[in-house]
């Protein structure tokens, strides 16, 4: 009698268990929260806020190497001696001693190449605050880079 008791004790304590554990949707539809699609369109608004809001930085630096063309449709620029322009969230003290090296996007500037040479001056505009490397000296990937122009002094 006792282990039926023990084991009819154990089964009700699984179904119980097991009933409680439902999916997440299930979950989500009871207990009144949003559905997956609300949620995914409470992100991208939230998303595009905070885009909206970030600030570019822009700087200016000199061209260290030759313009080096890349992988995947981007070249690589190494700067020093760089200059904040436009800098709300100092970005740019993180690479004014050691220069940077930006992995600029071919889109992202307008002229040739080979125009960037060494000793030339170019201005940058970064979207927000860009992802980089802790590397010395830092590193910038493209998605991060808005424009490169070259400065006329």
């Amino acid at each position: 009698m006792m282990k039926k008791q023990l084991i009819l004790g154990l089964s009700l304590a699984t179904v119980l268990l097991l009933t409680a554990c439902g999916s997440p949707e299930n979950n989500n539809a009871s207990s009144g929260d949003n559905t997956p699609s609300e949620s995914s369109e409470n992100a991208s608004s939230v998303a595009n806020s905070s885009s909206e809001s970030e600030t570019a930085t822009v700087f200016t630096g000199i061209i260290q190497e030759d313009a080096q063309a890349g992988s995947d449709d981007t070249f690589q620029l190494f700067l020093k001696d760089v200059a904040a322009v436009e800098d709300e969230d100092q970005v740019v003290q993180s690479f004014q001693n050691d220069g940077v090296i930006l992995h600029v996007p071919v889109e992202a500037y307008s002229g040739e190449i080979e125009e960037l040479v060494e000793g030339d001056k170019v201005q940058v505009s970064l979207q927000g605050v860009p992802i980089m490397t802790m590397s010395i000296p830092p590193q910038i990937p493209g998605n991060s880079i808005q424009k490169v122009e070259l400065v006329n002094d």
